[in-house]
């Protein structure tokens, strides 16, 4: 590229950086405009009956599923979430294994 058009190509950008200078500063500087009032605010209208959504209890859906003869701590439910995940995502089947012997 000859020095002549690196020169002018420098030129530009300087003159553009000045540019977003000037502007800058002006709105910097510039004083605030006016904020508009608030909007009034009317009263929340009263609730509407809706019917309420479960709540999900990890611990007794395992009992549901798997009876009581297996013992639950909130690790074991957290690892059979992410076993269950991971399967369904095609995971590494050594992964899998690996968190199934961590529930033993």
């Amino acid at each position: 590229m000859p020095d002549s058009e690196f020169s002018k190509m420098q030129q530009e950008a300087l003159d553009r950086m000045r540019e977003m200078q000037r502007r800058s500063r002006t709105v910097v500087n510039s004083p605030p405009s006016p904020e508009p009032p608030p909007a009034p605010v009317s009263p929340p209208s009263p609730p509407i009956n809706q019917p309420s959504r479960p709540t999900l209890d990890v611990n007794n859906l395992f009992k549901n599923i798997l009876g009581d003869g297996l013992k639950l701590d909130s690790e074991k439910a957290l690892i059979l979430m992410m076993l269950f995940v991971l399967y369904k995502n095609k995971a590494d089947v050594k992964l899998l294994i690996a968190l199934g012997y961590l529930l033993l």
